[in-house]
C-alpha cells in the first residue's frame, strides 16, 4: 500500500465577478446576474506544490472593476499575495494544473515561468483556434507563453500519489478536474467548471456556457461516479474562511457561490 502524499489543501480566493444565471444553467434564459468567486487551490504534497487554476491576470482587473458592477477585487486577492499567505512565491510552485484555458482560470499562468503548466492537449489546441462563440473567453496572451514548460495530457493522469487529474470535457473540449486524496477526510474532487452548484450535481444540470452539453453531462456523471465510489468530501470554490489555511478534513460549503468541489 502506497504512502499518502497529500499534506494539505488551501483555498486561494482570487476576487469575484458578475455572471448571468443563463451562463450557469444550460437552457435557462434569465438575465439575472449573480456574483461568483474566482478561486484557485493549492495542494501541498510530500513530492510537490501543485496549484489548481491560476485565476485572473492582474492586467484584467482594472477593466473588470470598471465594467462589472458585481466585481470585487482587492490588492490582497492577487494570486501572488494569496500564495504569500501560505509562505510561497510563484517559483515555489512545481506544477500549475489548469482546468481549462478560459481567462478566469488561466489568467495567472504567466506568473509561473519555472513551473510545469499542465493542461489537456485538446484544450491547448482548441484555445489557440476557438470557435467564434468561445473566442471572447480565450485570451491568447494568457497561454501563448514562449519558453514556458507545458505538459499536454490525453485523459486521466496521476500526477503524484494522492493527486489525479480527471478529464471532464463538455464545458470546453479539454476540461479537467482534480482528485485530491486528503489524509484525514478522504477524497475531494476540485471540479472546476464541470460542476458549479450542488443543484447541478443533484439534478444533473450542465453549465450554460458549454462547448458540448452531451459531453458535459457525461463528465458530470463521471465525477458523481467517482464521488459515490469513495468517501464523500465537499469543498466550495468560494471558501473565504479557508484562505491561507490548510484543509485535511471534510468541510461544509459556505460562501456566496456554493460551487461544488467534491
Amino acid at each position: 500500500m502506497r504512502e499518502m502524499a497529500v499534506l494539505g489543501l488551501y483555498a486561494l480566493q482570487n476576487g469575484f465577478m458578475g455572471f448571468e444565471r443563463s451562463g450557469l444553467f444550460y437552457g435557462e434564459f434569465s438575465g439575472d446576474r449573480v456574483r461568483i468567486p474566482i478561486a484557485c487551490w493549492l495542494v501541498r504534497t510530500s513530492d510537490a506544490m501543485i496549484l489548481f487554476d491560476a485565476g485572473l491576470s492582474p492586467r484584467a482587473v482594472p477593466g473588470l472593476l470598471r465594467n462589472d458592477p458585481l466585481a470585487r477585487f482587492t490588492e490582497e486577492d492577487l494570486l501572488v499575495h494569496r500564495l504569500d499567505l501560505v509562505g510561497l512565491e510563484p517559483d515555489n510552485v512545481d506544477m500549475v494544473v489548469l482546468s481549462h484555458l478560459h481567462y478566469d482560470h488561466a489568467g495567472g499562468a504567466a506568473l509561473f515561468p519555472k513551473s510545469e503548466l499542465v493542461v489537456q492537449k485538446d484544450e491547448y489546441s482548441y484555445a489557440h483556434y476557438p470557435a467564434s462563440f468561445f473566442e471572447s473567453l480565450y485570451y491568447r496572451k494568457n497561454f501563448d507563453l514562449p519558453g514556458y514548460r507545458w505538459r499536454l495530457l490525453d485523459g486521466d493522469t496521476e500526477l503524484v500519489p494522492g493527486v489525479t487529474i480527471l478529464r471532464s470535457d463538455g464545458h470546453t473540449p479539454g476540461h479537467q478536474s482534480l482528485l485530491v486524496e486528503l489524509p484525514e477526510s478522504g477524497p475531494v474532487i476540485l471540479t472546476g467548471d464541470a460542476c458549479y452548484w450542488h443543484e447541478h450535481a443533484d439534478k444533473e444540470l450542465v453549465p450554460g456556457v458549454v462547448w458540448n452539453p452531451t459531453l458535459a453531462l457525461h463528465s458530470l456523471r463521471k465525477l458523481k461516479t467517482y464521488r459515490a465510489a469513495r468517501a464523500r468530501s465537499d469543498l466550495s470554490r468560494s471558501r473565504p474562511d479557508l484562505l491561507g489555511k490548510p484543509s485535511s478534513r471534510r468541510r461544509t460549503p459556505t460562501g456566496s457561490r456554493a460551487l461544488v468541489q467534491w
